[in-house]
């Protein structure tokens, strides 16, 4: 059931999504073309511009609406009347979350890509690709530099590190979702609320755990402190609150859940 709904979300999606990628990469080739030549002057001087401010605004929109319609998404599927439909198909609460959750990453990964992809295709020229072959050369030799034999545990742990922070980005969004459904009439800004609410306790979490572990390590100024402690806590910590996330959505829905 977790791969048709899976077909069915990106397929809704894609609707939406895939023309913002087509447009992004319109206005990256559009503008590689407009700045390769300079004869753009007098009443024509206003393209190179027009062009470049397209392709920013596409950027801004990838990124913006890219995240505000997974977000409405999950909202009016299994909070709105909606909800009603989405309910009575054969599937777990769990299996329409992971549905949402695992669109939403590839989403945004891909997002991510895209957006690197335009930048390559809009800037690079043949002779920038070995300047930055050898501008990841010189980094990979400053991290081994910096942290040694601990160079290859210190990328592995910023890539899950990563990974970690788009998933909490997405579920931190639907456990507020979660929470405001539960107030009748006022679901959208009870989700506000409860999001406001979770990432100020957050905060006063991570000032408090941050000051004691400063205070309390006498290796806090080593380079090595981060991939060897801080890292790792940072890693398990946020494992351990994306799963309460996780937890609390599922179990809102598949106990308490209010489409009223």
């Amino acid at each position: 059931m977790l791969t048709k709904l899976l077909k069915h979300e990106l397929k809704a999606t894609s609707r939406y999504l895939v023309p913002l990628f087509l447009i992004l990469f319109l206005f990256s080739i559009l503008n590689r073309i407009v700045l390769s030549f300079d004869i753009f002057h007098g009443m024509f001087s206003f393209i190179p511009g027009f062009t470049m401010l397209g392709y920013v605004l596409s950027l801004v929109a990838l990124v913006v609406v890219t995240y505000v319609i997974l977000i409405i998404r999950f909202y009016k599927n299994l909070t709105s009347e909606e909800g009603y439909l989405m309910f009575t198909l054969p599937a777990k609460a769990s299996q329409l979350i992971n549905s949402k959750l695992l669109t939403s990453i590839l989403w945004t990964v891909l997002s991510f890509f895209a957006i690197l992809l335009s930048l390559f295709t809009l800037f690079l020229i043949e002779g920038d690709f070995n300047m930055i072959s050898d501008a990841f050369q010189r980094g990979w030799q400053v991290i081994t530099m910096e942290f040694g034999d601990k160079n290859v545990l210190f990328i592995i742990e910023v890539i899950i590190l990563v990974i970690l922070s788009i998933i909490d980005s997405i579920l931190i969004i639907y456990v507020s979702i979660a929470i405001g459904q539960l107030f009748n009439g006022r679901k959208l800004l009870a989700s506000f609320g409860a999001y406001i609410g979770i990432k100020i306790a957050l905060q006063v979490m991570y000032t408090i755990i941050i000051a004691i572990i400063t205070m309390s390590s006498p290796h806090f100024d080593d380079v090595t402190f981060l991939p060897t402690f801080l890292f790792p806590f940072v890693i398990i910590m946020q494992s351990v609150l994306n799963g309460i996330y996780y937890w609390v959505t599922n179990y809102l829905f598949a106990n308490k859940l209010n489409l009223e």
